[in-house]
């Protein structure tokens, strides 16, 4: 696992659901570059903790995991707040939460 290839990954994701960076100081290839290297280096000090490789990528899910969380409620909120083109209930059913919502009422 290097930054480069985390990057480059990254930016594969991102074709399929581009990021918009734009009035921001960095770009997207900074920004893969950033996170990349940070996670990297995440995963150094679970290795020099002494984490076996199983157990550092559980560790490494479970922060993605959770930086997903928090990226779903950062999104709610600014569509709660200021709707964008596709709406707020077509960005929940995009992503499975309005359907739910609406059988579980």
């Amino acid at each position: 696992m290097t930054p480069e290839t985390i990057a480059t990954l990254i930016a594969e994701i991102e074709a399929g659901d581009p990021l918009d960076f734009s009035g921001l100081a960095i770009d997207a290839e900074g920004a893969r570059r950033l996170m990349a290297a940070h996670f990297c280096e995440l995963d150094r000090q679970l290795q020099d903790f002494g984490l076996p490789h199983e157990q550092r990528l559980e560790m490494m899910a479970a922060i993605a995991a959770h930086a997903m969380v928090e990226n779903m409620l950062l999104h709610l909120v600014r569509l709660r707040r200021d709707p964008c083109e596709i709406g707020f209930r077509a960005w929940m059913e995009r992503y499975g939460i309005g359907k739910a919502g609406r059988s579980a009422r």
